[in-house]
């Protein structure tokens, strides 16, 4: 393995933001599976692994050497640019698929097109063709599900992901600024709301969210579930907000990556401080300073359902005193901890 690429991702630089090009390459999509880790890789003409196509998840590799098959299954004419992992899920979509993508900026007029390997169904989701459409244009992109030789080979290293380099290297931010969604305009209210609400109860959140939707609302916010929109419908939402207040969770990954220094973020923890680190260092990274981070989880709270706890497991009166004091809603609003009332609903909706 390359000296260079034996260690994680540096967001400062080093080999994640640097290219290499290779006169005949051979993908190996994954062969197993290893819980996150998959046996995948890209090997040179020489049958040597190629360690800065790898995909790193914080400081460990998770992608694994494969055996190196004696013959290839198809072959891809011309110039290639290497994509990764494709993951279906949007928030890893967003951290882990795109982070080689930056590259493209340079590249676009020798390539024929981008190639991925995925874990699961070859197919690009609808999500992901539109956000590849928002990020790289019209540049083909093709999955490849057999063993493959590809005549020349562009490797960029990885720019972006979780851990460390959630923060992206320079020319990964930069490419993203320049490029991603540059066409959607700006459009929607100035307060916004992103809600979790309508989430399934494996999905992690509370049981009651809608109370929180509904203090916000109260508090002048206009509510906002972003899995009744189309993508750009969001980005457009996005774009026009001045003030953003949002559990954590991958919705904000993508207002981080169209979102300005004028705006301000606030971040409600639904899970352990630990486990949104690297949207929060993605979120400061790309906005030009850190959000709010609001930890009002009472410790210990115990799952309610399926993934969620209840509502009443967040200390409301601590989200309503830091809200007001920074700013993102007024001082006269009336905001303390859960009433009888409320607190009667959470138990309805328990026992439902």
């Amino acid at each position: 393995m390359s000296a260079e690429a034996i260690d994680p991702p540096n967001p400062k630089g080093g080999w994640s933001q640097s290219v290499r090009e290779y006169e005949r390459a051979r993908v190996v999509p994954p062969q197993e599976l290893d819980g996150r880790i998959l046996y995948t890789g890209v090997f040179d003409s020489e049958g040597a692994l190629l360690p800065m196509a790898a995909t790193w998840r914080r400081d460990e590799l998770i992608t694994y050497a494969p055996n190196l098959p004696v013959e290839a299954e198809a072959q891809l004419a011309g110039k290639w640019l290497w994509g990764g992992v494709l993951y279906h899920h949007f928030g890893h979509f967003q951290m882990q698929s795109i982070a080689w993508l930056w590259a493209v900026r340079k590249y676009r007029d020798e390539i024929e097109g981008i190639v991925f390997v995925t874990r699961g169904q070859a197919e690009l989701l609808p999500f992901a063709k539109d956000y590849l459409r928002l990020l790289i244009g019209d540049v083909p992109v093709r999955v490849v599900s057999a063993v493959t030789d590809i005549e020349a080979l562009v490797v960029p290293g990885q720019g972006f992901g979780l851990g460390k380099i959630a923060s992206g290297t320079r020319v990964f931010r930069r490419y993203v600024a320049a490029e991603f969604a540059r066409d959607v305009a700006a459009e929607g209210p100035r307060d916004l709301f992103i809600s979790r609400s309508l989430q399934p109860v494996d999905k992690g959140g509370f049981l009651g969210e809608e109370l929180l939707d509904a203090r916000m609302e109260e508090a002048g916010y206009t509510v906002f579930w972003p899995e009744e929109y189309g993508l750009e419908e969001q980005i457009s939402r996005y774009k026009a907000a001045r003030r953003v207040v949002a559990l954590d969770g991958s919705a904000l990954h993508l207002f981080a990556m169209v979102a300005r220094p004028e705006q301000k973020a606030a971040v409600i923890l639904r899970r352990e401080r630990v486990a949104s680190r690297s949207l929060r260092r993605h979120m400061a990274a790309f906005m030009g300073g850190k959000p709010l981070t609001i930890n009002a989880l009472s410790e210990g709270a115990e799952v309610s359902l399926g993934k969620k706890r209840a509502i009443s497991a967040l200390d409301f009166e601590m989200i309503g005193r830091l809200l007001k004091r920074h700013g993102f809603i007024k001082r006269g609003v009336a905001w303390g901890p859960l009433t009888e009332a409320e607190l009667d609903l959470i138990s309805a909706g328990e026992s439902a």
